[in-house]
């Protein structure tokens, strides 16, 4: 699950003075053991045109936090930064919740680009129907745009008290939980965010390939990239989860976003296509239509500005985040522990969000 923030702007200004009050008090406190700047020497950061003294504070600021794992900042290809935290290693897994989301895009944008999946306007019913036999004909014609955009139709109450993602992960069938909700939208007119949207669509990818979403990264994208060991959840039916579940290292984070951030290759190998890469990442759909500082969404990707500089990102639950800021050629990634209840969670998530944009961007000249 990923913080949606229908009024993402509006909430982050409210909350960012509460963070960085806290910040300020953290940094203030009195700790024998606290770590210092000293600590956080990098010295490729002046050589990649970062401020090393704000670059070391942004690391002691992440020390001092009882949440972040990993905080890593890479430009111009180059891994300038990067630290590790309670206990959390390079080798260490990560469950990134809905940062799974954008990793099931670009999935969907290979199967795409290797002619598995025609396009995105393409019905759902073209992979559903051998296995739900019975689909709902409207709901058949739902199209993969309509999933990648979280704007399908069917109704989600992803955040709050009422929160039906509990339901949902303990459903016998998830598929069919999802199939079985009414339309109450007309599909591609209003966004709402929907682990249960992302699921269909790994399915749909299942379907496509021949095989489960887990093995066809490994063969098409992960090994591609040189990523390591990787976990990803499935469901009752054996599908992995297209919208959580997946566990990967902070340092494979990385090279994910500048695979982005390079249009698509990696080390002089196309993986994904560069038209791919730029749909994903290019507001496909408002996230409030109300709120003109509202966050816009590509296909399972967050677009907005961050700090003075727009950016796109992968987003999850307490605080996991891939930070893609083409006009710096920085990516930026932070992990956090998940555990804890809700407000928790909210907390940790503006806390990693404030750190990459307010402390680690404005060190990049």
């Amino acid at each position: 699950m990923s913080h949606r923030r229908r009024n993402g702007a509006r909430v982050l200004r409210f909350l960012t003075a509460v963070v960085t009050l806290t910040l300020l008090l953290l940094l203030c406190s009195s700790c024998e053991d606290a770590p210092t700047s000293a600590d956080y020497r990098f010295p490729l950061a002046e050589e990649h045109g970062i401020d090393a003294d704000r670059l070391e504070q942004a690391y002691v600021s992440a020390a001092r936090s009882d949440r972040v794992n990993s905080l890593l900042v890479e430009r111009h290809g180059v891994l300038v930064a990067e630290a590790y935290f309670r206990g959390f290693r390079p080798d260490s897994l990560n469950t990134v919740w809905s940062v799974t989301k954008s990793f099931n895009s670009a999935l969907i944008g290979i199967a795409i680009d290797q002619g598995f999946i025609e396009s995105v306007d393409q019905p759902i019913s073209d992979f559903l129907s051998p296995i739900v036999p019975d689909l709902d004909e409207e709901k058949g014609r739902i199209t993969l745009r309509q999933l990648l955009t979280m704007s399908c139709g069917l109704p989600w109450i992803e955040e709050g008290l009422d929160s039906e993602y509990m339901d949902w992960i303990a459903a016998d069938d998830q598929l069919m939980y999802v199939l079985n909700k009414s339309l109450i939208y007309t599909p591609g007119e209003r966004f709402d965010y929907s682990d249960g949207a992302a699921h269909l669509a790994s399915v749909v990818l299942s379907q496509a390939v021949g095989t489960s979403a887990h093995e066809f990264a490994r063969e098409h994208l992960f090994d591609p990239l040189g990523v390591g060991r990787t976990e990803w959840w499935v469901d009752n039916q054996g599908y992995n989860f297209g919208g959580v579940g997946l566990g990967i290292r902070s340092r494979d984070m990385v090279k994910f976003g500048r695979l982005y951030l390079d249009g698509g290759t990696s080390n002089g190998r196309r993986i994904i296509s560069s038209e791919w890469v730029d749909a994903s990442t290019r507001p496909q759909i408002p996230t409030d239509p109300d709120d003109p500082d509202s966050s816009e969404y590509g296909y399972f990707w967050w677009i907005d500005g961050c700090s003075v500089h727009s950016c796109y990102r992968a987003s999850g639950y307490s605080g996991q985040l891939i930070f893609v800021v083409p006009d710096l050629d920085l990516v930026a990634v932070v992990t956090s522990d998940w555990s804890g209840d809700r407000n928790r969670a909210i907390a940790n998530w503006y806390n990693a969000y404030v750190l990459i944009a307010y402390e680690v961007l404005p060190a990049v000249r």
